[in-house]
């Protein structure tokens, strides 16, 4: 695969200004993350795009913030010190979070991660960050890759797929799974999953279908959902010693109880936890 400077996915850039919306909407924000902002720098406009929409993009940009919070509370309660992100997109924990003593491994295709590399040079942007190209639905052994930039396999990790599970086939999340589970005594795999579209009422129904074919105008649909049992049996037939599903409710009250504003995260995705 080529090493072309292409730009992110336009998923990932839409993540990134949903959490920078939400750090400047939403306060106090639940993720207070707007380094996605500066890597993309986009128009002055970029506000008033359609998908940016205060008021319809309230609960989703949340939600965005939300699970990446969770899964940062957890990698820095667990006292590990390696951090794999698979499609990490526009992620920015390694610049946001340089004192948490963690290496960082970004794992992504690589024309997104060539311009990501370049902006965060320009920016003079720090963090402890290794970056490994991958294609998930072709390259067999990305866990090599891993290797090959540094990661220790002996010792266990927290592993995060975000936003990823949608576009790709079983299959390939199935292997992901079992390529997880295989590693050290331990390790955390989070994952997010996007339940069928029937099983959503309201407006989350209505978010996920211009979703679907927003993704589907932009070349990358979605192909593959899951029920929290689906997920759980995946996780449990690839090897992994527990697996557990954690859902929106669970996350609305340990984030959201409190707040006056009563802003909660959409629902439309959701998490499983599977321990080696």
């Amino acid at each position: 695969m080529s090493g072309a400077v292409i730009g992110p996915e336009s998923t990932a850039e839409r993540v990134a200004l949903w959490r920078a919306l939400h750090a400047e909407l939403d306060g106090p924000p639940v993720l207070d993350d707007t380094v996605g902002l500066q890597l993309l720098a986009p128009d002055e406009g970029w506000r008033d795009r359609g998908d940016m929409n205060p008021g319809f993009t309230r609960g989703m940009r949340a939600w965005v913030a939300t699970r990446s919070r969770f899964t940062e509370d957890l990698l820095l309660a667990s006292g590990i010190d390696q951090y794999v992100l698979l499609g990490a997109g526009v992620d920015t924990f390694a610049q946001r979070r340089p004192d948490a003593g963690v290496v960082v491994y970004e794992v992504d295709q690589a024309g997104p991660q060539a311009w990501k590399r370049r902006r965060l040079g320009q920016l003079g942007l720090a963090g402890d960050v290794r970056f490994v190209s991958v294609d998930f639905e072709a390259d067999a052994d990305w866990t090599r890759a891993l290797v090959d930039a540094g990661f220790d396999a002996a010792r266990r990790a927290v592993v995060a797929s975000m936003g990823v599970s949608m576009y790709l086939t079983r299959e390939a999340t199935a292997q992901t799974l079992r390529d997880v589970a295989s590693m050290a005594p331990g390790t955390v795999f989070v994952m997010t999953f996007q339940p069928p579209t029937d099983s959503l009422h309201g407006a989350d129904r209505r978010a996920r279908e211009m979703a679907v074919a927003g993704a589907a105008r932009s070349g990358t649909p979605f192909i593959s959902f899951y029920t929290p049992e689906d997920v759980v049996a995946l996780a449990r037939k690839a090897g992994f010693a527990a697996a557990a599903y954690v859902s929106t409710e669970q996350l609305t009250e340990r984030y959201f109880g409190d707040r006056a504003d009563g802003l909660v995260p959409a629902h439309g995705e959701e998490i499983v936890v599977a321990t080696v």
